[in-house]
């Protein structure tokens, strides 16, 4: 909030702006970042327990839910029921 306040930095933000360098982010309309360390896939469809997501390259995320480790530059299916939303803090 900080940085927010101070430079004018957007608190929610496409991935492009955090991985200017990674072809895929400029792809993705459907994750967003919060801050620079948090990855939010929501899920966006009725009905859907599951969803694709792309981890941006440059840094290895983990996530919160349950301490999985994906790797930067990669998709993976992620479960994703009812009660939760796939988020994921950036390493590195």
């Amino acid at each position: 909030m900080t940085e927010a306040h101070e430079k004018g930095t957007p608190v929610i933000r496409p991935l492009f702006y955090d991985f200017p360098s990674d072809p895929v982010a400029w792809e993705i309309e459907d994750e967003y970042m919060f801050g620079p360390d948090i990855l939010v896939a929501p899920v966006m469809y009725a009905n859907m327990r599951k969803r694709m997501v792309y981890f941006p390259f440059g840094a290895t995320w983990i996530e919160k839910g349950n301490g999985n480790i994906y790797q930067g530059g990669s998709k993976k299916e992620i479960d994703a029921p009812l009660d939760y939303i796939p988020i994921f803090e950036k390493r590195g």
